[in-house]
């Protein structure tokens, strides 16, 4: 029984050490067999579409003829969001980002100039990420498919990172 017991606790040990992440080199061809590390190619980033960040007062959202005006929790959820945001996304705007509970994620945008609300503008299902950034008007959906914070690489195992553009009351998609 003794010798039983120390063989387990040394399994039990051995898989318990703290082993170093593997990873996986970077394979650095066009390789687009599903579950490859490839590289993002595009001829955009968050450069390209810089504007200038409002610094003025922000607006509250204007609810005034927002068919979903009536909905408290919608009111509540989208007013949170403003006030724990701030402005995130294309110079003006405020992202709030909501979870449908399964792989997919709505976005509704605030313009913080004028209160305006855009409740219906999602480009992608974003079940793995959306990247934006408060002084550019580029929005990336399945970015958390990138291996790391440079964006030159991803896995296309769930998918790839999709490129959009907002164009003053919704996203264009970029080739």
């Amino acid at each position: 029984m003794k010798p039983l017991l120390i063989l387990f606790i040394f399994i039990l040990a051995a898989s318990c050490k703290d082993k170093k992440r593997q990873v996986q080199p970077v394979n650095k061809s066009t390789d687009t067999t599903e579950g490859k590390i490839i590289p993002f190619v595009t001829a955009y980033n968050f450069g390209t579409f810089k504007i200038l960040v409002f610094t003025g007062r922000e607006a509250r959202p204007d609810f005034s003829g927002d068919t979903l005006s009536k909905d408290t929790n919608y009111v509540k959820f989208i007013s949170k969001g403003c006030r724990n945001n701030k402005i995130n996304f294309g110079g003006h705007y405020t992202i709030i980002q909501k979870s449908c509970g399964a792989l997919c994620e709505s976005i509704f945008i605030v313009d913080r100039i004028s209160g305006k609300i855009y409740a219906d503008v999602t480009p992608a299902d974003g079940r793995y990420g959306y990247l934006y950034k408060a002084d550019s008007r580029l929005l990336i959906a399945n970015s958390n498919t990138f291996q790391d914070d440079s964006l030159k690489y991803y896995n296309n195992f769930f998918g790839e990172p999709e490129l959009y553009v907002w164009e003053t009351d919704h996203f264009r998609p970029l080739k």
